[in-house]
């Protein structure tokens, strides 16, 4: 269930068509239509008014976390993303995606290499993927692991990857192997083909700068287009 789908559920659920809920917020129906059909979202200023105004939690509203309203304990919604380890059926507009993690390699000299394994994977909707522009064999996942990205990712957080976008966008975040160790971290363009790599913890883990012709430069895996966020 997108926000979209919690917002009308949440509307109905208080006998209130678009026009009313728009009245009681001060915006207009044709706002409130565009946040049901998922081509807009309201500012993250107005999540608590629209969600004290629907009688919901807030965090149940933006994320799905949790009973929809405060000791609700049978208003549960489950992500439409979720970790699986078996072979249940997928619903027409699921895929499932694999998982980059870090093994050994089989030399046995202690470092690690990042791979793709198969034996887990996330479940993904279609719609979800098309929204954020990726296609489906471009996609995978991974856990973020440590605290260099944190408040923003925490440690242990699932992202999910675009294999597809390996140019860099200044300021958005990237997943890197990096001499076998997997990295998350903002990326930045420089002259003279380098990039700086800078994490969201930056008191504990300062900037870097690489010359992508350099073979000890970490390699982009691709653009983290979905991470999980704790309430």
């Amino acid at each position: 269930m997108e926000f979209s789908d919690r917002l009308k559920k949440a509307r109905e659920r208080r006998g209130l068509n678009q026009t009313e809920l728009g009245d009681l917020l001060g915006v207009s129906a044709q706002t409130v239509q565009q946040w049901e059909s998922g081509r807009t979202m309201p500012r993250h200023k107005r999540i608590d008014t629209l969600a004290n105004t629907l009688q919901v939690r807030a965090q149940w509203l933006i994320f799905g976390h949790g009973p929809m309203i405060e000791g609700g304990h049978d208003e549960i919604e489950m992500h439409d993303t979720e970790l699986i380890e078996d072979d249940g059926p997928l619903s027409p507009d699921e895929i499932e995606i694999p998982y980059f993690r870090e093994v050994e390699m089989a030399a046995g000299d202690g470092r690690t290499q990042v791979i793709e394994n198969h034996g887990h994977a996330m479940r993904f909707s279609l719609a979800r993927l098309s929204r954020a522009g990726v296609q489906p064999e471009n996609a995978a996942c991974a856990t973020i692991k440590g605290t260099s990205m944190e408040t923003r990712i925490m440690d242990g957080s699932p992202i999910a990857i675009d294999k597809g976008c390996r140019h860099i966008n200044d300021g958005d975040i990237y997943a890197l192997d990096h001499d076998g160790m997997l990295r998350v971290k903002y990326l930045y363009r420089l002259p003279l083909n380098r990039v700086r790599i800078v994490s969201e913890n930056s008191e504990e883990y300062p900037e870097e700068v690489y010359s992508l012709n350099d073979p000890d430069a970490p390699r982009i895996i691709g653009r983290v287009f979905w991470w999980e966020t704790f309430a």
